[in-house]
């Protein structure tokens, strides 16, 4: 099923079975971004995160490549009349909050190029797939003295390293997409005939997964970064609390009768009838005719024993 919005001015959205896509639609600017494409761009991820068909998201660039940054000539304003105002902040740190946080994968797909915030933008999405022959730089500092303040200097350090990230982000040095890959910067550089179709099936393995669970993964890699273990560990333990996986039973299920996981993505809130409960074997009994040994209970129409053994929380 498709869907597309068609009255955005500088952004593209759409949606091919359950893959969403936002494009940065200013060809003739080379995509550089203004005030109205920076909240139609927050609109966009706000109206993915809030829909449940969309299990994985592409951004990209219409035309020569992916972004160069902010326009230089002036963003102007967003106008009083806009009919797609986000319901965030217009803002570089709200977007990027935005894409963080929205609890389904991510790709930023790089052609071209990708220069300053442009390429901010790129580093907020959970996976980058660039071109080998992207250029992928931050030239702010070096050339023209500017504040760079819209996150390269929280994202490249823990992309590239201390060393690395302070080369990049205050001389300028310029990686190519294949560098960029090899350093770490990006997930994945592809032959430039190949691009589109590496991108394309990257998103749909994606969209097949088992979306909650991938949200769930990322909350806490992202919220795990400024935490200390034992801290983490009293946070993630609590998640198991917080959401039913409805997933986790089929990748349970699809072991068990050796087959494929049919996934939905869907999940329901814990709470009073709706917990799920898992009890699973030690590992290597698993292996032994697992099946025959499998019983459920079914506690009422919400809840499950999957497996009678040895307890685990997951």
């Amino acid at each position: 099923m498709t869907d597309r919005v068609d009255n955005l001015s500088q952004v593209k959205w759409e949606r091919e079975g359950a893959v969403a896509t936002l494009v940065l639609n200013r060809p003739e600017r080379r995509n550089a971004i203004t005030s109205t494409m920076l909240a139609e761009l927050i609109w966009g991820v706000e109206r993915c995160a809030d829909d449940e068909d969309v299990r994985a998201v592409v951004v990209r660039g219409a035309g020569k490549g992916f972004c160069p940054g902010d326009e230089l000539r002036g963003m102007g304003d967003v106008p009083a009349d806009m009919p797609f105002r986000p319901r965030a902040e217009v803002s570089h740190a709200s977007l990027q909050a935005g894409l963080r946080s929205m609890p389904k994968p991510t790709i930023a797909a790089i052609h071209g190029f990708a220069f300053g915030v442009g390429l901010d933008l790129a580093m907020a999405c959970d996976f980058r797939i660039a071109s080998t022959d992207a250029q992928l730089r931050d030239q702010r500092v070096f050339e023209r003295g500017m504040h760079a303040v819209t996150g390269c200097a929280w994202f490249q350090p823990r992309a590239l390293g201390l060393t690395r990230a302070l080369e990049f982000l205050i001389l300028g040095r310029p990686y190519s997409g294949e560098e960029a890959a090899q350093a770490g910067m990006i997930t994945l550089a592809v032959a430039p005939d190949q691009f589109d179709s590496q991108v394309r099936d990257f998103a749909a393995r994606l969209a097949v997964a088992p979306t909650k669970a991938i949200g769930l993964m990322k909350r806490q890699v992202y919220s795990g970064l400024e935490m200390s273990h034992d801290e983490f560990m009293a946070f993630a333990g609590g998640l198991t609390k917080e959401v039913v996986i409805e997933d986790r039973h089929e990748g349970i299920q699809a072991f068990l009768e050796k087959r494929p996981p049919r996934f939905t993505g869907r999940y329901r809130q814990s709470g009073v009838g709706t917990t799920v409960l898992v009890e699973l074997q030690p590992l290597e009994w698993l292996g032994q005719e697992a099946g025959d040994r499998e019983r459920r209970e079914a506690l009422s129409d919400e809840r499950w024993v999957v497996l009678a053994g040895s307890a685990h929380s997951f």
